[in-house]
C-alpha cells in the first residue's frame, strides 16, 4: 500500500500523455517471468510433498515394526509370548521407536530438548543418547542389536529377525531421505532473483495500470495492492514451501504425527491410558 500511495503520488504531479509502460509489453513481461515463478513454487512443493510423503511412510513403518513385534517375538513357535520378560521386551523396542520417531522430529528441527524422549527410554538408552552425534540412527542401532539378543535368546526366529530388519531399513531410508531434503538447501541465488523478479513484476503492473490523466484514485488504492500481493505472495508461498522441516506453520506437522505414533503403538502393547492427539491451534497443526 505504501507503494501504491508513493506511484498515485508520482501520478499526481508527473505529466505523461501517454502510460509509463505500454499494457501489451507489461503483458508479454508477466507471462514470460511468470513461468519463472511457477517453477519456483512447484520446486518447492515437491520438496513439501515429498516430506510429507516420507512421515507417511515412517508412520507405516512404525506400525508394522510395532505389529512384528508383538507378533514375532514369542517363547515359542505355537503360543502368544505371555512371560513378563518377553512382553518386557515389546515394550522396550515399541517404545524405543516411539523415541526414534521423535528424535527425528526434533533432529530435522534441530531442538535440542532431548529431555521429551526420556520418558520413552531405558536407562542405558537413554544414557547413550546423550553422548550421541546423529541420536536417530543411534536409537536404531540399538534396536537392531537387542533384536539380535532376542534371536540369540530363541524368543525370535532368523525368519523373524529378517522381516524385522528389513522394516529398520526402511527406517533408515526414511531418515536419510529427510535427512537429504533438510541438509539440502534451495540455491539462495535462485531465491534472491526470484524475489527481485516478484517486486520488479509487482511495481511493473502497479505503473502500468495507472491512468496518467487521473489524480489521486481510491479505487487505485485496492486494485493496485491486491494486483501486487498476488505476485509477492506466490513467490512467499514457494520460499515457505521449500524447507519443510523448519517448525514454522506451512511445514510437515510433524509434532501432530509424532503423537499419533505414540497413541497407536502404545495401543498395540495394550495400554489404556493414552495421551490426548495434538490439536491445531489458530487453524495450525504442527
Amino acid at each position: 500500500m505504501a507503494i501504491a500511495a508513493a506511484l498515485e503520488l508520482i501520478n499526481d504531479y508527473v505529466s505523461l500523455d501517454r502510460p509509463a509502460f505500454s499494457l501489451a509489453a507489461v503483458g508479454l513481461l508477466v507471462t514470460s517471468l511468470s513461468i519463472f515463478l511457477v517453477f519456483r513454487v512447484n520446486e518447492g512443493y515437491a520438496r513439501w510433498w515429498e516430506a510429507r510423503t516420507l512421515w507417511g511412510q515412517l508412520v507405516n513403518s512404525s506400525r508394522g515394526f510395532s505389529r512384528q513385534v508383538v507378533t514375532l517375538i514369542r517363547e515359542d513357535t505355537g503360543e502368544r509370548a505371555t512371560s513378563l520378560a518377553t512382553l518386557q521386551l515389546h515394550r522396550e523396542l515399541i517404545y524405543r521407536q516411539i523415541a526414534f520417531v521423535n528424535s527425528l522430529r526434533l533432529s530435522l528441527r534441530k531442538q535440542d530438548n532431548w529431555a521429551e524422549i526420556q520418558q520413552f527410554l531405558e536407562e542405558n538408552d537413554a544414557a547413550g543418547i546423550s553422548e550421541a552425534i546423529n541420536k536417530p540412527t543411534y536409537l536404531l542401532q540399538r534396536q537392531g542389536e537387542q533384536l539380535s539378543e532376542a534371536r540369540s535368546h530363541g524368543v525370535l526366529s532368523e525368519l523373524g529377525q529378517n522381516q524385522l530388519d528389513r522394516t529398520l531399513s526402511q527406517l533408515h531410508d526414511v531418515q536419510g531421505s529427510c535427512e537429504r531434503i533438510k541438509n539440502t538447501p534451495f540455491p539462495e541465488n535462485l531465491t534472491f532473483v526470484t524475489r527481485s523478479v516478484a517486486w520488479i513484476m509487482a511495481i511493473t503492473i502497479a505503473i502500468a495500470v495507472m491512468d496518467p490523466g487521473n489524480m489521486f484514485d481510491p479505487v487505485d488504492m485496492i486494485v493496485v495492492p491486491v494486483l501486487m500481493l498476488s505476485f509477492v505472495l506466490i513467490e512467499r508461498l514457494g520460499a515457505e514451501l521449500k524447507n519443510p522441516f523448519e517448525n514454522a506453520p506451512n511445514d510437515i506437522p510433524m509434532t501432530a504425527l509424532c503423537r499419533s505414533v505414540e497413541r497407536e503403538l502404545r495401543q498395540i502393547l495394550g495400554e489404556k491410558t493414552l495421551p490426548a492427539p495434538v490439536d491445531a491451534e489458530n487453524g495450525i497443526l504442527m
